[in-house]
């Protein structure tokens, strides 16, 4: 199937690594423009965030290194921005914009993760990554958003925002938090649409990515991770390209009609009656 995508101009937050990696390739390997961010230029480097605001970071890839791998893939874009601070999400929300020449597509991904001080601190944390990074993102893309004639808007959120799930070492606020994005992307959907932007929500449930979490408790917590296992029909975790194939298809034109849901990608993992 055609997505429809090529030349489309899209913005992706936090997605040098895991899941974000993987949406960039796919609309790379689908003929689109893209921008990308991520906390560090190269991997190892210090993070530059202000100590109250630090969080866990999972390994892998900084901004450089993440656009030299992409490429091959395509036309890619990639500024150094801790979506912790709101300033810096719109500083490149507007870098992006001009340097595409406009957005078409907006994919919210950033997220401070589970592994977080059930705190206030911890609750600040994930409202201002979480929250916060997408509020700046909608907010100066919105005027570009306007003049697209496919303008698309994708939050990723999680299961955890619609189902209890024990997740090893997370934060009260991490589900919660996620949850206000479902609902902050339905009043979007709904208050838009009249002016040609689609907005949609995806919720991943666990997604085994090489260096990531679930990668970390496998090889510290295997009996957790196997309990986990044991829940999926399928006896296995999901695959970051699934979440990025869902995303692209509600980002493209073919999904014209999809408008306010939100996806649940996780493979039969949660069992509430998705109605």
């Amino acid at each position: 199937m055609d997505l429809e995508l090529a030349g489309r101009k899209v913005i992706i937050s936090a997605a040098t690594r895991g899941v974000g990696r993987a949406i960039a390739e796919r609309f790379l390997r689908e003929g689109a423009i893209v921008s990308i961010c991520g906390r560090t230029a190269r991997s190892g480097d210090p993070s530059t965030t202000e100590p109250e605001v630090i969080r866990n970071d999972l390994p892998g890839d900084g901004v450089e290194e993440a656009v030299a791998a992409m490429s091959s893939l395509g036309t890619i874009y990639g500024d150094v921005v801790d979506c912790g601070y709101f300033d810096q999400v719109t500083a490149w929300v507007e870098k992006a914009a001009q340097r595409m020449g406009g957005i078409d597509i907006v994919v919210s991904n950033a997220s401070a993760l589970g592994g977080i001080p059930r705190s206030k601190k911890g609750w600040d944390i994930s409202y201002n990554v979480d929250m916060l990074s997408a509020v700046a993102m909608w907010d100066t893309a919105y005027p570009f958003l306007k003049q697209s004639d496919q303008a698309a808007w994708v939050q990723v959120s999680t299961i955890s925002a619609v189902e209890h799930h024990a997740f090893a070492g997370s934060s009260q606020s991490y589900g919660a938090i996620k949850a206000a994005l479902i609902n902050y992307t339905a009043q979007l959907a709904h208050e838009f649409l009249g002016e040609g932007i689609r907005c949609n929500c995806v919720s991943p449930g666990p997604i085994y990515i090489k260096g990531g979490s679930w990668d970390w408790l496998d090889k510290n917590m295997p009996d957790y991770v196997e309990a986990n296992i044991a829940k999926q029909p399928s006896r296995r975790f999901g695959q970051a390209e699934e979440v990025a194939d869902v995303v692209a298809f509600l980002a493209s034109p073919r999904a014209s009609w999809v408008v306010g849901e939100n996806v649940v990608i996780d493979g039969g993992y949660t069992k509430h009656v998705k109605f």
